[in-house]
């Protein structure tokens, strides 16, 4: 058996003679009963309340944070259900459960003897007081939970919205390109007619624009219920990113909830340990108060009996398992924190690379309407060939295309570090930008 228990029981007194006022004075069941309760009053007066009120202030504030966003997801209302439940359970832990009382009534000889024993379960203090540190962790661990979801909902939104957004985008350059083309193979077919082009350029345009008409077309992309507007716009941030590796890791430390899951896992096995240390220790295992009244004699009175657990050393075992279950939340929480800080990290890099160069990007898209601009003039004044027109448009067209794609891969990154951190990138530290600063751009 992993729990040995043993029970003694001490006898205060076997009986107390009627002209004791104690005994006048429980005269009656009533008497006995107001003792009882009396006891157990004085019981739950001695237990350690817990000035909680700060911890649940700042639990409210966190599921306010989480909710704010998706307080009408059905995951999250199931986990602020569970949140209910397990506030609800916090307040179970108490000195004295209940009270147990026994009646017994006979007649014996005209002697009509009642008998009233009122039985006192008394718990551990230590184990009263662990066993609120396990609860509370529970409802931590179920705040975390909310949070987990939280964020895994708001980056399941953030990421499709990216690829949604920018694939508008794709559209949009995709239809003018079209129109821009069939307009030109229309020119050309005139030209070709009118022997101003050689066929064998005329069917090398025609053939090289139908190629791309079909391989530049946007791959389609399923826009979700809810797009948010998470694509970067082009231009610099209101400063430096901060890429700290410690500031990352704190900040993953912090505000990442499956590592705060970890840490809330780690406290309940902590307390459970302190829980079976309280139970290994002797203790009163209840104590009795009885009342006996006889019609016939004169010698009532009051009695009292006292038992104790002695445990025979059974939940150390249990004492060795929540530690090393602690030890092992501990190193999950410092792996979770090193994935998550490296993935934020390198989000970040990418973030501070496209906002780094913000100048250039502006400067592909002028030159792209400038050339644009050429394009469309020569076009109008018939002063080159529909394939030299084309051409200088295709490079528009992939200038702006350019553009969308490092907004795209910048947005992709805000989520990463929305998903990574639990921090969001407009809450993110930033510093002054260095004077001259000049980051080269990615190829």
């Amino acid at each position: 058996m992993s729990k040995r228990r043993l029970f003694t029981g001490v006898f205060l007194s076997a009986r107390v003679a009627a002209r004791i006022s104690l005994g006048a004075a429980l005269s009656s069941a009533a008497a006995l009963l107001s003792l009882a309760a009396l006891f157990s009053l004085a019981a739950l007066g001695c237990a350690s309340r817990d000035d909680g009120e700060r911890r649940a202030q700042s639990e409210r504030e966190r599921v306010a944070r989480a909710t704010e966003s998706v307080s009408q997801d059905p995951l999250v209302e199931a986990q602020l259900a569970a949140i209910e439940a397990a506030r609800a359970r916090e307040a179970a832990p108490r000195i004295v459960d209940e009270v147990e009382l026994r009646v017994e009534d006979d007649y014996i000889d005209d002697d009509h003897r009642l008998s009233l024993v009122a039985r006192v379960p008394v718990n551990r203090p230590a184990e009263l007081s662990a066993q609120r540190e396990v609860l509370a962790a529970e409802t931590k661990l179920a705040i975390s939970r909310l949070e987990e979801v939280s964020l895994q909902r708001r980056a399941e939104l953030c990421f499709p919205s990216v690829e949604a957004l920018a694939a508008e985008l794709r559209r949009a350059l995709y239809a003018d390109f079209v129109d821009q083309r069939r307009a030109l193979l229309d020119w050309n077919d005139d030209w070709r007619s009118a022997g101003t082009i050689d066929e064998l350029r005329g069917a090398r345009f025609e053939l090289e624009s139908r190629i791309k008409l079909a391989s530049w077309l946007p791959d389609p992309v399923p826009v979700p219920e809810t797009v948010v507007a998470v694509l970067p716009e082009i231009g610099p941030g209101p400063g430096v990113l901060v890429r700290s590796p410690d500031l990352v890791r704190a900040t993953v430390q912090r505000h990442n909830p499956s590592v705060a899951m970890r840490q809330a896992t780690a406290e309940r096995y902590r307390a459970l340990a302190e829980r079976a240390r309280a139970r290994n220790q002797p203790w009163v295992k209840f104590v009795d108060i009885g009342y006996e009244h006889r019609t016939e004699r004169s010698d009532n009175g009051v009695s009292g009996q006292i038992a104790f657990e002695i445990p025979l050393g059974g939940e150390k075992t249990n004492v060795s398992r929540y530690e090393a279950l602690v030890r092992m939340e501990g190193g999950e929480a410092r792996g979770i924190v090193a994935e998550q800080m490296a993935g934020t990290l390198r989000a970040l890099e990418d973030l501070h690379l496209f906002e780094s160069n913000s100048d250039r990007w502006r400067e592909l898209l002028r030159l792209a309407d400038e050339a644009e601009d050429i394009a469309l003039r020569w076009w109008s004044d018939r002063l080159a060939k529909p394939a030299d027109v084309a051409a200088l448009l295709d490079e528009a067209f992939s200038a702006r295309n350019a553009v969308v794609e490092a907004r795209e891969r910048a947005g992709s990154a805000y989520c990463t570090v929305l998903a990574m951190s639990g921090v969001e990138l407009e809450a993110w530290p930033r510093a002054a930008a260095p004077a001259g600063a000049l980051v080269p751009a990615r190829d």
